[in-house]
């Protein structure tokens, strides 16, 4: 199939993630980081276990293949969702959405790794000119109601972009072999039982929740909108490369952005535009040599 034909599909994929920014914001108002990632699996795996009972063979995982789907589900949804989900507690959805646009920067750092993809002068220099754009945005964010701990919540945020893109290239391969709802089935499954203990802690601990609609509506999204965008991540991975699928994170903010707008009425100065510019440069830099040659 042509790549053109999955365009539909990479941009519904972004929208979907863009939008959850906020909605992991809005349930963080009513409950903790801990419950609110157990929530958003917990509540996906009926529907997709669901899917998975009316071909019960997609639930078979080969011996040789449990080490790593371990791996790729404790790299992603797992480490990706602790750093996320704190870094959107301390800092804006807008930041998180344009510091998870450095994804595709990442993914050829851990293609090159695992995969010995070679990069050229002009993907390196990309890596360096999307930094600098991400240096850009975070060094005058301000603290405010949404970003009460600004710097740390993008440092952790950096963190689920460099977990992502690892899981880019460690799903490319499992992609080529399972279904792409399998692999979203099993990342509920782990992040499941590894978050439900600390929820419940989480729980114990917590004095001021405050569950009301919008946190409802806002887990609802996550458990619905959120996993059908990782199906629609694992099914692009499946039969597209690696940076083909990746390089969409860079649109990611504008969705984010636009909402933030629209719900928050917060938009970037014009230092963080000036660097949102450079951070998307940066990835076309990155990707531009690999798209002329195809």
């Amino acid at each position: 199939m042509r790549g053109g034909r999955f365009l539909p599909l990479l941009i519904l994929m972004t929208i979907l993630f863009g939008v959850t920014f906020i909605a992991t914001k809005q349930a963080l108002t009513g409950l903790g980081i801990f419950q609110v990632v157990f929530s958003r699996h917990i509540l996906a795996l009926i529907p997709l276990t669901l899917v998975l009972w009316f071909d019960k063979r997609k639930f078979f995982v080969a011996r040789k293949d449990r080490i790593p789907f371990l791996v790729l589900t404790l790299v992603e949804p797992v480490g990706f969702f602790i750093f996320e989900t704190f870094g959107i507690r301390y800092t804006s959805p807008s930041m998180v959405s344009i510091i998870i646009a450095t994804i595709p920067v990442f993914s050829m750092i851990f293609a090159f790794g695992i995969l010995n993809e070679k990069a050229n002068p002009i993907a390196v220099s990309g890596v360096v000119v999307s930094l600098l754009g991400v240096y850009l945005v975070v060094s005058v964010q301000k603290r405010s109601a949404l970003a009460p701990f600004p710097l740390l919540g993008n440092l952790l945020t950096l963190g689920a972009a460099v977990s992502a893109g690892l899981y880019n290239v460690l799903c490319r391969k499992l992609a080529q072999t399972y279904s792409p709802w399998t692999i979203t089935y099993y990342q509920a499954v782990v992040a499941s039982l590894v978050f439900l203990p600390l929820a419940l802690f989480e729980g114990g601990m917590l004095q001021d929740g405050n569950i009301n609609i919008t946190v409802v509506y806002s887990i609802l999204y996550l458990s619905l909108g959120g996993t059908f965008a990782y199906y629609l991540l694992n099914y692009n991975l499946r039969h597209l490369t690696t940076y083909k699928v990746a390089i969409f994170a860079n649109l990611v903010p504008v969705v984010t952005i636009s909402a933030s707008w629209i719900i928050y009425g917060v938009f970037l100065n014009l230092q963080q535009l000036a660097g949102a510019v450079v951070v998307i440069l940066g990835i076309y830099m990155t990707y531009y040599r690999q798209r002329k040659q195809m």
